[in-house]
């Protein structure tokens, strides 16, 4: 049968239907998911609604590329046992650390004790003499070796004034080399899709005063006796580096009256380091750290769940619900029986969007584990040509997980996989991958995000949502996936489109339109460059506040 008969074959079964685009919309982050940063963190209401749909109470549940694990703590709120991996050992620490059921008595008095100790010297280092008074500044904002504004607070409310000699003087008192304490001394890799270069350190993202105050917190944490209490101070502190780096931006905003009016950025994926930027009081941003996660424990610490934590994963299968390890995939899954995994829900690295590692490398160095990391088995491309970590090696090493996938899971049951990403050889390494495995397509959804970043708004080769690819396990007779080349079927490619876009009225964005694509395609063991249907979308229609239309709508190209 040739590829244009099956399709309109296909198309036509549904072509007096609506098809409905099932896009999870995700609700903000809970309390609990507000405790720590990390990249890509997926929404908590939409893997809950996976694992329900596809697990039953006291399965367990596997995520290989764990991340902030979403998944692993889903899954024990929901009755069933997660299981994350994770070749980064922040991923795992924040995860331990968020489902650590902690004595909150004892959290609060140490801070007391820390406050008493710290608050007061590290104050001291933002201490101005403003109006023949002492004030302790809040935040610098620098242009490079300028001082823009000065903030203070008087009576609660922000008072703004302009730098003085004294204010250059208190900060040039500083310095990186008069720090005896401990501080991250790690050389970045070359890397500019996250701003990263290897003639810089880590610590440089930090001002000297900023170094010099986080420095004394982290001697501090190391010295607390419990190491429950210890390890959630250390969370505290990671949690609060980012806000005391100069990678926090500035934000101006026009008043009513035409006034610019300076407002508190954050920071975003990378080690960007804005032209203007933020020096926040170190002091201010670890207790404000302190108190999100003190809120989140609170609340967390009322909930019926009991976390049973063990090293072995036979464990799982009697009295334990939570097993973390920290290790790449392809190697820790060889260590787990075989058809012994009830569900996989996962969100691997989506080619070269993210670096994990090397965007983790502030955390893992303030942790003392950036030595304990071997970059050589994550499974990422990197425009860090030191690492070597090209297409190739991407394909290969993911290529071994999804072995391991489907040999630990259980015939008949779910693996769920997230990805975002257009470009081409990607999406062919996983279709055609997954294709010669015991898999068959089940549901192919997309899912938004509950909090936008710069990254996924702009970034290269993304989409504005993740597709949701869910596979059953199933024995099955090999059948090649067919790669429809769009040169030879153009004009059937637009006709599948015109006829998506007359069922819905209202226009489809593209991610809409690509999730029919795929679905047809797929379920007919077919697929295509997505690059060449974005193209032909350019080409030949046109968009409207960002929707596609019909053919000869005579709307005006708006992308």
């Amino acid at each position: 049968m040739s590829t244009q008969t099956t399709l309109y074959s296909y198309n036509s079964s549904i072509k007096n239907d609506k098809v409905k685009i099932n896009n999870h919309k995700a609700k903000a982050y809970s309390k609990f998911y507000r405790m720590h940063k990390y990249w890509s963190k997926k929404p908590y209401n939409i893997i809950k609604q996976f694992i329900e749909k596809y697990s039953d109470e006291k399965d367990i549940i596997l995520d290989p590329f764990n991340g902030s694990g979403v998944s692993v703590s889903e899954s024990i709120f929901n009755g069933r046992k997660g299981f994350g991996i994770d070749i980064n050992p922040s991923a795992i620490f924040i995860t331990e650390q968020q489902l650590n059921k902690i004595d909150i008595g004892k959290f609060e008095k140490e801070f007391r004790n820390i406050e008493k100790e710290l608050k007061q010297k590290i104050n001291s280092f933002y201490s101005l003499n403003i109006n023949n008074q002492k004030e302790t500044v809040t935040h610098f904002i620098w242009e490079g070796d300028k001082i823009n504004e000065i903030w203070y607070k008087k009576a609660n409310k922000k008072v703004v004034v302009f730098p003085s000699e004294e204010d250059y003087k208190l900060y040039n008192s500083f310095s990186y080399d008069n720090i005896f304490l401990f501080y991250p001394k790690e050389q970045f890799f070359t890397n500019s899709r996250i701003n990263a270069k290897n003639e810089k350190h880590v610590y440089e993202l930090f001002t000297p005063r900023n170094l010099l105050g986080l420095s004394l917190l982290m001697d501090r944490i190391e010295k607390i006796k419990d190491e429950n209490i210890k390890n959630m101070f250390k969370l505290c502190f990671t949690g609060a580096t980012g806000q005391a780096s100069k990678m926090v931006f500035v934000i101006n905003r026009k008043d009513k009256y035409g006034n610019i009016k300076k407002e508190v950025g954050s920071w975003v994926i990378g080690y960007w380091i804005p032209k203007e930027n933020m020096e926040i009081n170190v002091w201010n941003c670890f207790n404000n750290r302190y108190n999100t996660i003190l809120k989140a424990k609170k609340e967390y610490g009322k909930l019926d769940i009991n976390i049973k934590k063990t090293n072995k994963f036979e464990d799982l299968l009697t009295s334990s619900n939570l097993l973390l390890i920290n290790e790449a995939s392809q190697i820790a899954l060889q260590k787990i029986p075989s058809e012994s995994i009830d569900y996989i829900i996962t969100d691997p690295p989506h080619g070269d969007r993210q670096p994990y590692l090397e965007l983790s490398m502030m955390w893992n160095s303030w942790l003392k584990k950036e030595h304990e990391i071997n970059y050589e088995n994550e499974i990422i491309i990197s425009n860090a040509k030191k690492r070597n970590k090209n297409i190739e090696n991407y394909h290969e090493l993911l290529n071994n997980v999804l072995d391991e996938i489907e040999r630990v899971l259980k015939y008949g049951k779910y693996f769920s996989l997230m990805f975002n990403s257009i470009d081409d050889k990607t999406w062919t390494n996983l279709i055609t991958y997954v294709n010669t495995l015991n898999f068959k397509i089940e549901k192919i959804e997309t899912l938004n995000y509950s909090a936008n970043s710069v990254i996924q708004d702009n970034r290269k080769g993304g989409l504005k949502t993740d597709f949701i690819l869910t596979f059953k396990k199933s024995k099955k007779e090999f059948k090649e996936v067919k790669f429809v080349k769009m040169k030879e079927n153009n004009q059937l490619f637009i006709d599948i489109i015109n006829s998506h876009l007359k069922r819905n009225t209202n226009g489809l964005e593209t991610y809409e339109l690509l999730n029919y694509l795929i679905h047809e395609f797929l379920n007919n063991h077919e697929f295509f460059k997505l690059s060449e249907v974005l193209k032909l979308l350019k080409d030949n229609f046109k968009t409207k506040n960002g929707k596609w239309s019909l053919l000869n709508e005579g709307y005006e190209n708006g992308i």
